[in-house]
C-alpha cells in the first residue's frame, strides 16, 4: 500500500485536485515478436482518494513500449461537464434523453453526444408545434408562434448542422464544439421549462383587485 500524492481531476470537486494513492499495483506483460524483438505492456492500477472531498476513484494507466505516451482511463469516467442545476425540473422525455447525452459526454463519445443534442432540439420542436415532417418547417412554426426569435433560429441551426454532420458525415467534434452545442441546446430546453413554470405561476398568482377612488 502506498500514500503517494498526485494531481487528478475530481468529479465531485469539479476540478483538478491533489489525490492520495491508497493502493497501487503494476502488472507487466512482455512478448518476443519475430523481426521486432521484445515488446511489453505495463499496466498500473491506482485507487485514488481526493484530498478535498475524499471521493474515491480508480485509474488504469497502460504503457506500451511501442507507443509514444501512456493511456490513462478512470472509473468512473472523468466528467468534464455536469448536468444543469435545473435538470430535475425537466419533463420526463427531456430528462431521459439529456441523461443519455451526458452519459455519452462522460465516455467521451462526442459524436453520439452531438446526435443526442440534435434529438433534443427535435423533441423541443415536437413539444411546441408538433410533428410537421420537416425541420425547416418546424423552425418556421417555432418562430411564427414566438417560441424563438430569428437570432435564436440561427443559433439552433448551427447546433442542428453539427449534429447532422456527426450522424452523416463522420464528423468528430472537438471538446469545444461539444460545449458550444450543449450551451445552445440547454438554453433552448430551459426556455421550455421556464415557459411552463411561468404559466403555472400565472395560474396561481392572485389577480390584483381594483381599488375605488376615495371621495
Amino acid at each position: 500500500m502506498t500514500t503517494s500524492e498526485l494531481k487528478s481531476h475530481c468529479n465531485r470537486c469539479r476540478q483538478e485536485t491533489s489525490h492520495v494513492a491508497l493502493f497501487e499495483k503494476k502488472k507487466e506483460v512482455s512478448e518476443d515478436i519475430d523481426g521486432i524483438g521484445d515488446i511489453y505492456w505495463i499496466t498500473t492500477y491506482r485507487l485514488l482518494e481526493c484530498c478535498g472531498c475524499q471521493d474515491i476513484s480508480l485509474s488504469k494507466a497502460v504503457y506500451f513500449s511501442e507507443a509514444d505516451d501512456t493511456q490513462t482511463h478512470f472509473y468512473p469516467p472523468r466528467v468534464s461537464r455536469h448536468k444543469p442545476a435545473w435538470h430535475g425540473d425537466l419533463p420526463r422525455d427531456y430528462e431521459q434523453l439529456l441523461a443519455e447525452v451526458y452519459s455519452s459526454l462522460h465516455a467521451d463519445n462526442r459524436q453520439l453526444a452531438m446526435m443526442g443534442a440534435r434529438a433534443l432540439i427535435d423533441l423541443f420542436i415536437l413539444r411546441k408545434v408538433g410533428d410537421l415532417g420537416n425541420f425547416s418547417v418546424g423552425m418556421d412554426a417555432l418562430e411564427k408562434e414566438g417560441f424563438i426569435s430569428f437570432k435564436d433560429r440561427l443559433v439552433v441551426k448551427a447546433a442542428i448542422e453539427a449534429g447532422h454532420a456527426a450522424a452523416h458525415r463522420a464528423y468528430r467534434p472537438t471538446a469545444t464544439d461539444v460545449e458550444r452545442v450543449m450551451d445552445i441546446v440547454e438554453n433552448i430546453i430551459q426556455h421550455d421549462v421556464l415557459h411552463e413554470s411561468a404559466k403555472a405561476l400565472r395560474a396561481t398568482t392572485p389577480v390584483r383587485q381594483k381599488t375605488r377612488n376615495s371621495t
